[in-house]
């Protein structure tokens, strides 16, 4: 979802192999320092990480954050590509505080599994300028993650400040119906404004906007399906004070209108 996350510098691919696993046994795959990208072209499985239970079959994409696992037992004949790279973890946009490790997404149009395939062979075979190739093809596989699910990435590589970080996400969520400023954000915590920035992209995986953003945004879901205020008045309410503007904002984020949303909603509750 947040694309500009996506930084050159902290995607390393580390390794990126094609693997295929018996209908046997179950087995558990972990991936320790490195975050596991694991693409399914062929067969399905059930698995279980932690308390979580699913399936997956052919398109699904494994997502494990580094030091996490997942025990899988195949339904049928598994083919896939496993990728490690190092420097991002991936998290939740639609649920900020979700501390969610493992993801399983589907690749509907297979766009994926081409940019793997071709990652698959200029690894196999290294020429002049691979490493470069190589990085643009994985930073093209996580925008096409990106871009179709409710995901974010954030740099695994910053030591990170959480009491700050936490002390500005605190004051977002109390002042987000005002004018909140990066510098403002800065001051509270006393930390340089771009330092800033990059801590809290860190933990949260957003910038500190895109989560005020978020927090406001929230609001007017709850104001649009559990009150009557007119949407003009719910634009002033969370912050944004132009109706236009919200009205452009939610809709990207929500693929619908506040109007087409507060309708589905009194639908639902008919």
């Amino acid at each position: 979802m947040y694309i500009s996350n996506i930084n050159s510098a902290s995607v390393k691919l580390d390794g990126i192999k094609s693997e295929r696993i018996s209908a046997s046994q179950r087995f558990t795959v972990s991936s320790s320092d490195k975050l596991v990208l694991i693409y399914v072209h062929k067969g399905a499985a059930d698995f279980l990480a932690g308390e979580k239970i699913g399936s997956f079959k052919k398109r699904d994409i494994i997502i494990l954050n580094p030091n996490h696992s997942i025990e899988i037992q195949p339904i049928r004949k598994l083919e896939w590509i496993r990728v490690e790279i190092s420097g991002i973890l991936f998290t939740s946009s639609a649920e900020i505080e979700s501390m969610e490790n493992i993801f399983i997404v589907t690749d509907q149009s297979q766009t994926i599994k081409s940019y793997l395939d071709l990652a698959l062979y200029e690894y196999k075979q290294p020429f002049r300028g691979s490493e470069l190739v190589l990085r643009k093809l994985i930073e093209c596989v996580m925008v096409h993650v990106l871009r179709h699910h409710e995901l974010s990435i954030k740099d695994s590589s910053i030591q990170v400040r959480h009491q700050e970080i936490e002390t500005i996400k605190e004051y977002i969520r109390e002042h987000y119906s005002e004018k909140v400023t990066l510098e403002q954000l800065s001051d509270i915590v006393n930390i340089n404004k771009y330092y800033m920035i990059r801590l809290f992209k860190q933990q949260t995986g957003l910038s500190p906007i895109d989560y005020l953003i978020h927090v406001r945004l929230s609001e007017a879901e709850k104001l649009l399906s559990q009150t009557s205020i007119t949407i003009s008045k719910i634009s002033d309410i969370v912050g944004f004070h132009s109706p236009s503007h919200f009205s452009k904002t939610f809709k990207e984020s929500n693929h619908m209108t506040p109007s087409a949303y507060r309708r589905k909603f009194s639908n639902l509750h008919q």
